[in-house]
């Protein structure tokens, strides 16, 4: 039996960055700034939580509150977990936050519906991510940025041209990639992540 952090570590490395599932998943674990906790106890969420948010603002960008012994049996464990992450919301303040969980339905209708699919994590996990970090990726309308397209990689200079908003685009190439991937061949993959 794997333990959760291997197991979160095959989902992250195999799934994650080998389809180019966040195209900052792999830079924010490279560079040190995604931060991983085991949680036991559901009770103990918001202390987690709470220390993730006392983290300087330069130590971590994303982090990973994995929850092993969270209900995992089904649709209706997903949707708890779901409120489960809803009620620490309120709480936080330097975060935003979002439930992954292994029973999350598999709805490919559209691109948005599709996340949920891809949000298939190994154990019941609680994704944080720093506020200034989402408003600096996905940019402001305030005014016009002057930017050296030379420093951008190709991903970069898509979104710039692109009216779509970075969700929009993330969603929408997630999709694409379940389609060559195949739906079958990526709940497999989830699948053994599980083990």
């Amino acid at each position: 039996m794997t333990t959760p952090l291997e197991r979160n570590d095959r989902y992250i490395r195999e799934f994650v960055e080998a389809l180019h599932i966040c195209p900052y998943a792999k830079t924010c674990r490279e560079s040190g700034k995604l931060v991983r906790r085991v949680v036991e106890r559901a009770e103990d969420v918001l202390a987690e939580a709470q220390a993730i948010e006392a983290m300087p603002d330069d130590s971590v960008e994303v982090a990973l509150l994995i929850f092993p012994n969270a209900r995992a049996d089904g649709v209706e464990s997903a949707r708890a977990f779901e409120s489960f992450c809803a009620d620490l919301r309120p709480s936080l303040t330097r975060f935003y936050c979002v439930a992954f969980h292994p029973d999350l339905p598999r709805d490919l209708f559209d691109a948005h519906r599709a996340v949920q699919f891809i949000r298939r994590s190994p154990d019941p996990t609680i994704q944080m991510v720093r506020a200034s970090v989402l408003k600096a990726v996905r940019g402001t309308d305030e005014g016009t940025k002057v930017i050296d397209p030379s420093k951008l990689s190709l991903e970069q200079l898509m979104a710039i041209s692109s009216p779509l908003s970075l969700a929009d685009r993330i969603a929408d190439a997630n999709l694409q990639t379940i389609h060559r991937e195949g739906p079958d061949h990526i709940d497999r993959l989830l699948s053994e992540f599980r083990r």
